[in-house]
């Protein structure tokens, strides 16, 4: 007799045997046992919660000639010919393979004959958000007016793509991920079952790395057992590609100290190993998520799916990295994960963004100074005066001081004046901005390397080409991806803008002064400036 797997072996046949998922195994029993069964069930969840178990299940007993207590009792001839595949009135289909608007078409037309042996004509459509939308529509039109031997169960893991209209007329269950503890129990009792030799510490870490899916952990179990031996938790860090925790508060240490070359060399052993890198970022994550929960106060009890010995190494360290610190790696190691997906190189990513982490903070800090205390405006000499009879240009009136406040007009937040050059001084981590943007926008990091910034304490004017300016300009989106990099690297976050030297601005004010003395007297109704739109960007 050929091996079944223990995912498939050990999947429930009664209701009783469903785990953590007791809230809809009594609402189901519940209709069961009072007979009023509806038309169409839509089950959603996370992989490996039981949707599909429930689905067959619920078949077997709306359909058991001896139902007991809202179980199938697996006895009569109708379970017995379920399980062994010689009635046909349970159609399971797959809609990631028949998706189409024809299978559907030849599923109405089945739904016109009547059961061959069971009361009901039973459907399960597993993974349904897949079918077209012709599909969806052929489906809709069965589900709008089905015959009444007809019961749909739909299963689905991604709720959002189905219609409305279809989940409309669907009684819905949400199946819930299922608890670790919960996990751990029925792990161990396969095991005793099939005689695995397994530790109370296996079963645990088994569980954690289901993260949820009972049919994740039977298949880790299942890979553990075919090593010989007793499971324990080397056997199944070795065979499940992880291994002990305590690597997380190496790096983390490393990144606190920054001591950039030993948190690398800890990311190239692990790699040796064959740990995989996406894992190892996304342990990461967590671990900076448990030390920022670990120093709230009660936040320990949030600290779901860690082993014991973990959970109070956590609570010693409470504190020992700030929160700033914990959600500015939480961002970086997210950041990280993005491009993983994107197909970009998981080690150089999971390098970069721990090489970050690693960098000072006193220039930052320095950089920020300026914000807190506004800068005051530096005294200009006012222009000279124009011919008797001429109004002044506007760009020509004297700055407003504090001498006559009553005269100072508000400065609209959507439109800030660029600093006079003599306000604004060198940005210190513009490097570090150019330098981070290489990774996440080549174009932004083409046009800015080389360049220079200053900062008025709001804005960070950037000395580049016009048609750099240009281009800011008209892309606001790579102009929030430079403000989300300045923020990031600098720890607060500046608005932007052109620096425009002294050279240019004397220019400028001369040319308006002298289109205004060319009117001969005619006043000033509209003040132009050759460098409209680009006080703020």
């Amino acid at each position: 007799m050929a091996y079944r797997a223990l995912y498939r072996k050990w999947r429930p046949a009664r209701f009783e045997d469903v785990v953590g998922q007791q809230a809809i195994v009594t609402a189901l029993q519940n209709q069961l046992r009072a007979g009023r069964v509806g038309h169409a069930y839509l089950f959603t969840g996370t992989r490996g919660t039981g949707k599909t178990t429930c689905a067959k299940i619920f078949a077997k007993a709306v359909n058991c000639l001896s139902p007991q207590n809202g179980d199938p009792c697996g006895r009569c001839d109708i379970c017995r010919g379920l399980d062994d595949g010689s009635i046909l009135d349970v159609v399971e289909i797959d809609a990631a393979s028949n998706n189409g608007v024809d299978s559907i078409r030849d599923l109405r037309d089945e739904t016109a004959y009547t059961p061959s042996m069971c009361r009901y004509k039973v459907y399960i459509i597993d993974e349904v958000h897949m079918l077209s939308t012709p599909a969806f529509n052929a489906l809709l039109k069965i589900m709008e007016e089905p015959p009444a031997h007809i019961i749909f169960i739909l299963a689905t893991t991604e709720i959002h793509k189905v219609p409305a209209t279809i989940r409309s007329r669907c009684q819905r269950y949400d199946f819930g991920r299922i608890r670790p503890e919960d996990i751990a129990g029925r792990l161990e009792q396969v095991a005793g079952e099939e005689n695995i030799p397994l530790t109370p510490e296996a079963s645990q870490l088994i569980a954690r790395l289901a993260d949820g899916a009972l049919r994740d952990a039977l298949s880790i179990l299942d890979t553990c057992a075919s090593a010989g031996g007793k499971v324990d938790e080397q056997t199944v860090q070795r065979m499940a590609g992880v291994t002990d925790q305590s690597y997380l508060f190496h790096i983390s240490d490393a990144l606190q100290s920054q001591r950039t070359v030993e948190a690398l060399a800890q990311v190239a052993e692990l790699r040796q190993r064959s740990v995989d890198l996406r894992r190892l970022c996304e342990e990461l994550l967590v671990h900076y998520r448990n030390l920022l929960l670990a120093a709230l106060p009660q936040g320990a009890s949030l600290l779901g799916g860690v082993p014991p010995q973990q959970e109070q190494e956590y609570i010693r360290r409470a504190g020992a990295v700030s929160q700033t610190q914990c959600v500015r790696a939480i961002q970086l190691l997210g950041e990280a994960m993005e491009q993983m997906s994107r197909g970009a190189d998981q080690r150089i990513e999971l390098e970069l963004a721990l090489f970050r982490l690693c960098q000072p903070e006193p220039a930052v800090q320095a950089a920020a100074v300026p914000v807190r205390q506004p800068a005051q405006p530096a005294f200009q000499p006012p222009p000279a005066s124009p011919a008797p009879g001429i109004q002044p240009p506007l760009a020509a009136q004297p700055a407003q001081t504090a001498e006559s406040p009553k005269e100072a007009r508000p400065v609209s937040p959507a439109k800030e004046p660029a600093a006079a050059p003599g306000e604004a001084k060198p940005f210190e981590p513009w490097q570090q901005v150019v330098d981070s943007l290489q990774s996440v926008d080549p174009l932004l990091y083409a046009n800015l390397k080389g360049s220079r910034a200053f900062c008025d304490g709001r804005r960070v004017l950037i000395d580049g080409t016009e048609m750099f300016l240009e281009y800011i300009r008209q892309n606001d989106y790579s102009k929030k991806r430079l403000k989300r990099c300045i923020e990031q690297v600098a720890g607060v976050r500046y608005g932007v803008g052109p620096y425009h030297t002294p050279t240019q601005q004397q220019t400028v004010t001369a040319e308006d002064t002298l289109r205004q003395l060319e009117q001969l007297g005619v006043p000033v109704l509209v003040q132009e400036s050759k460098h409209k739109g680009e006080d703020e960007q």
